[in-house]
């Protein structure tokens, strides 16, 4: 399939075997062209350009079976009815499963939606052929933004398992992703970037955007840095071959994770993990091209690296961190997010500030001044805790400031 300039996937470039319907009206039209050109006005005139059981060509005729795209190309261009007309009047499209049928298909579709399928079944989701697919969505905003892009196929079948969190949808929009894709196989682990995928999308930044986006919301982790760590080495290679040339990566590295799914020993195993890390130079540009991720402390995160990037000052005075971190906490207590965001630095230098490191003397716990004095919780894509610091001894921390 060739797919053209401005990346529109047409019906007709859609896998042959995918059922498909016209409006009522307009399938009438069809039939009335076909019976005045053939000089048969029975129902199941279609046989005779169909080579199929009269039949199945009166079911077609009476719209109680639907046409395949092969079966309705072959009537059309017996017709004489332009492929336009007939896209514009697409009634639905599906396999052959009610469940699957998307009503009033929205096409021709766009390369960057199909594309967006693919990626968040290869990372966080699940496809099987005639048989189901689905996206995990943890967050009801990922939810949310889930239905909002398939509707961009028309009125696609969902159904959330909530206990699961599982959205599933119309596995015919996973047929056609991985048809058009020419991509073997969605499981995370043995799944690839075909040569097809990579052709294409690897000159294109709006596609090559959607992978990226998928990537980072399904296992990116946004923090001081934007990492994701993946089990497949081959698919880590294809994500560097495409990303690299617009987003600067630093060099892959793996490290073996161990996995615990119980108390028996046959339940833990070690595994081995790829990590891809984004460049702090692409920062900027991932904020602009990716904003809003769905996932509201990703986008949060972004916004902050955004901040962190972009801020007009590069290096505060040899100990201004510092006392800027026992003045805030003067106010009230933080998290060390919360510090950071406020200061615009790492994390990790508001732990070093706090806790120490080997280039840092005299943290201020160790001072005397500032003292973990409880936690928070926190919902990251399952529930996490994080200490919450405040001022341990008032006189000391105010002293401290007027150093």
């Amino acid at each position: 399939m060739e797919i053209g300039d401005d990346l529109a996937v047409h019906y007709w470039q859609l896998p042959e075997d995918i059922f498909i319907s016209l409006n009522y009206i307009f399938h009438n039209k069809l039939c009335k062209e076909i019976q005045s050109k053939l000089n048969n006005y029975r129902k199941n005139c279609f046989y005779k350009i169909l080579n199929c059981p009269k039949w199945h060509a009166q079911r077609l005729f009476t719209q109680f079976t639907r046409f395949t795209i092969k079966e309705l190309e072959t009537l059309r261009e017996f017709a004489g009815i332009s492929l336009e007309d007939v896209e514009a009047n697409l009634d639905t499209l599906g396999s052959h499963e009610d469940g699957t049928i998307i009503k009033n298909p929205k096409l021709p579709f766009h390369f960057k939606d199909i594309i967006y399928v693919a990626s968040h079944l290869m990372f966080d989701g699940s496809y099987r052929d005639k048989k189901g697919c689905y996206f995990y969505a943890y967050e009801p905003s990922l939810v949310e933004y889930h239905k909002r892009r398939l509707s961009a196929f028309g009125e696609v079948p969902i159904n959330l398992i909530e206990k699961e969190n599982q959205l599933y949808f119309s596995y015919t929009l996973g047929y056609i992703a991985k048809s058009i894709l020419e991509i073997e196989t969605f499981k995370s682990t043995k799944t690839y970037f075909s040569d097809k995928l990579k052709k294409i999308a690897s000159g294109n930044k709006v596609l090559v955007d959607e992978i990226v986006k998928a990537l980072i919301i399904d296992e990116g982790d946004v923090e001081d840095k934007i990492v994701a760590e993946l089990s497949n080495k081959e698919l880590v290679n294809d994500i560097y071959e495409i990303i690299n040339p617009y987003y600067k990566l630093a060099k892959v590295t793996n490290r073996t994770r161990k996995i615990n799914f119980g108390i028996k020993d046959n339940w833990k195993y070690n595994s081995s993990v790829w990590k891809i890390s984004f460049s702090a130079s692409s920062f900027k540009d991932l904020h602009k091209s990716l904003s809003p991720l769905p996932i509201y402390y990703k986008q949060d995160n972004l916004d902050f690296l955004y901040a962190r990037q972009t801020k007009s000052w590069n290096q505060r005075k040899h100990g201004e961190t510092r006392k800027l971190i026992v003045k805030s906490l003067l106010q009230n207590p933080k998290t060390m997010d919360e510090l950071a965001k406020e200061l615009l630095v790492k994390q990790t230098t508001i732990r070093a500030h706090l806790k120490g490191h080997p280039n840092i003397k005299n943290p201020l716990i160790n001072l005397g001044i500032v003292e973990k004095i409880g936690e928070r919780e926190l919902k990251r894509g399952g529930y996490a805790r994080v200490g919450v610091y405040g001022i341990k001894d008032m006189k000391k921390a105010q002293d401290y400031t007027l150093l």
